[in-house]
């Protein structure tokens, strides 16, 4: 102890000697700091947070915020008062374990390698716009093995922009966005629980996008939005579309354009604002779809669309509301249906949307996310647009409706497809397959035989079209069939004969920055009962004999997020992206992310993978 004290007199002294002569203390060449904005421009009553990078050379540190021992100079982020910005807290990291000789063998908190440190604030309301430096006086005592050094000081120094509320906030670049990652992980992280941005596999890296300029962003969301027109949920929009247009009794093309394009601007106007809510609360729509309520909701829709494609009824606006529109009735029942469809399609996310979503919650921009949805949404609508000139033309040819009534019964076979697709999850594999099968043969018979037969004689061409649809809807059900029941089927009988499968321990506050601590890998699975996407994962992988063995070496933590999570749960699911399960994360014994999935990947990339996680450091 006198030889700690001894030391920390001395430094004291050359540090009073040196502040008595004036002298000015030197910049230690084996610390390097920098201070970095969470975003490039600062809009006038928002949030900021500022990260203190400490970078030291190895057999180097600084004391810890607290220190360990009272006479220990402890590392401080002052930040100088500014008319920009109300500065808050300044959250310290808890710093590495150090023993050395003059510690007498205790342990002691210090900062060495690379270290985040955060100051929090918010950008005043009154704060002038334009250019402004920011500046924060940092404080500190460096030490090696042996000897502590004179107190050092720096001032470090920001150059931001100051903007209007509500105006768009850029995402930062990749190597920034790492560092508040770094530190949000905690104040035990070493790297390891950091919150580095989750990006899963097959993920779109929308924030890329935006960074090749936002005429190129916007260009890529249009493409994006016509590309949507090819998911499940989105394809029974094409009879209902139909049914529109078709009701319309328009038949000449120029007549009907205005139609089309007011009715995809309604699909994009509503996709808009439900995307941005959902963007804003950070959550995806898709929950909607793990439901058991909202898969009963889309079923109930489905099933809706499905009778009227059948001639049960026609979707149409209320007689007496479109009588009051009078002659504008199109226009505003084009519009009104296009905003039914844009409702329809906005829950029905796929892994673009998800990015999308995710990428506007971090920008925190209403304006940004406003008109990201809305070219989406216009690149969802255009197929519309000319699919509603179609349905007018053929409104031209008064002997060719039986070709649009056996069109809008092949859509119906189509969307009671889409109906057994939602309900998988909720049945058995063994009642499921052959219900798929019978589905096909069924609407091989009535498309090719039975449909229509009141309206015979049938012209040849169209006879030609039922026999050849009846031919490939039969053979390419039975190919579909074989091809894919048998698989499922041992899917689903696997677990019950490989018997083990990986254990899991329940999800606490700490407990992955605790396994980050100790240095052990993690396995992180977010998961729920109504999740029918996490039973592939339990059959595919997690009883896989390989994937079991690789699963011993790690910390193994399971989410539960059957109810809705909240408090310190919600925070973590929401850091990791695991509110809409499955998410499977991988982390290596560094602490970082070195895998993470939504679907099931192959066996031998999962155990690689694996492995991967579990090497030294």
């Amino acid at each position: 102890m006198n030889r700690c004290l001894a030391t920390a007199i001395a430094a004291l002294l050359a540090a009073a000697a040196a502040a008595a002569a004036g002298g000015e203390t030197p910049r230690d060449p084996w610390l390097r700091a920098a201070a970095h904005l969470d975003r490039e421009v600062l809009p006038r009553g928002e949030a900021l947070r500022v990260a203190v990078v400490l970078d030291l050379d190895k057999g180097f540190h600084v004391n810890a915020n607290p220190p360990s021992l009272d006479f220990q100079i402890p590392t401080v982020v002052a930040p100088a008062p500014a008319a920009a910005v109300r500065w808050a807290e300044v959250r310290y990291p808890q710093g590495q374990p150090f023993t050395a000789s003059w510690t007498e063998g205790k342990p002691v908190r210090v900062y060495g390698g690379r270290t985040v440190l955060v100051v929090a604030g918010t950008v005043a309301e009154t704060a002038p716009l334009g250019d402004v430096t920011l500046r924060l006086d940092l404080s500190y005592q460096g030490c090696d093995e042996n000897t502590c050094y004179q107190p050092g000081r720096r001032t470090l120094e920001i150059a931001a922009k100051v903007v209007e509320a509500g105006s768009p906030v850029p995402p930062p670049p990749p190597a920034i966005a790492e560092l508040f990652g770094e530190a949000d992980g905690g104040p035990s992280a070493p790297a390891a629980a950091q919150a580095a941005p989750v990006r899963f596999e097959g993920e779109t890296d929308v924030a890329s996008w935006y960074q090749r300029g936002f005429l190129a962003y916007l260009g890529l969301l249009f493409a994006a939005g016509l590309a949507l027109n090819l998911t499940p949920c989105v394809f029974p929009l094409i009879p209902v579309t139909m049914n529109v247009f078709a009701q319309q009794g328009e038949k000449r093309p120029l007549k009907v354009l205005p139609l089309a394009i007011v009715y995809a601007l309604g699909l994009a106007a509503t996709f808009t604002v439900v995307g941005v809510l959902a963007a804003l609360a950070g959550r995806s729509l898709g929950l909607v779809l793990q439901s058991p309520w909202g898969v009963l909701g889309v079923v109930a829709v489905l099933a809706v669309m499905m009778a009227s494609a059948l001639g049960a009824f026609d979707l149409h606006l209320p007689s007496g509301l479109m009588g009051r529109l009078s002659a504008r009735r199109g226009l505003f029942g084009a519009a009104f249906m296009g905003m039914v469809m844009g409702a329809i399609a906005a829950p029905c996310v796929g892994p673009f949307l998800i990015a999308l979503i995710a990428f506007i919650a971090t920008t925190r921009s209403v304006a940004l996310g406003a008109v990201s949805f809305f070219v989406t949404g216009l690149g969802l609508g255009l197929p519309y647009v000319f699919l509603g000139t179609f349905t007018g033309l053929i409104n031209r040819f008064p002997r060719s409706g039986g070709w649009l009534v056996w069109t809008k019964r092949l859509l119906a076979m189509a969307l009671a497809g889409l109906i057994l697709y939602f309900v998988r999850g909720y049945v058995t594999e063994a009642f499921f397959w052959p219900l798929v099968l019978g589905l096909f043969v069924f609407a091989a018979v009535y498309l090719g035989l039975l449909e229509g037969l009141s309206r015979r004689p049938f012209s040849g061409r169209f006879l030609a079209v039922r026999l050849a649809a009846l031919v490939l809807i039969l053979g390419g059900g039975i190919w579909f069939y074989a091809a894919h029941a048998p698989a499922a089927g041992r899917l689903e009988t696997e677990p019950a004969v490989a018997g083990p499968h990986l254990e899991w321990a329940a999800w606490q506050e700490g407990a992955l920055e605790r396994a980050a601590d100790a240095g052990q890998p993690v396995l992180l699975y977010f998961g729920a009962d109504w999740c029918a996407e996490c039973r592939e994962w339990k059959a595919r992988l997690f009883t896989h004999p390989q994937v079991i063995a690789a699963g011993r070496e790690m910390t193994r933590l399971f989410v539960d997020v059957t109810e809705a999570p909240a408090g310190a749960k919600r925070e973590f699911c929401d850091r990791y992206r695991g509110t809409n399960p499955p998410a499977v994360i991988l982390f290596g014994r560094d602490g970082r992310i070195v895998k993470a999935y939504r679907d099931p990947p192959d066996a031998a990339a999962f155990i690689d993978a694996m492995k991967q996680a579990a090497q030294p450091r």
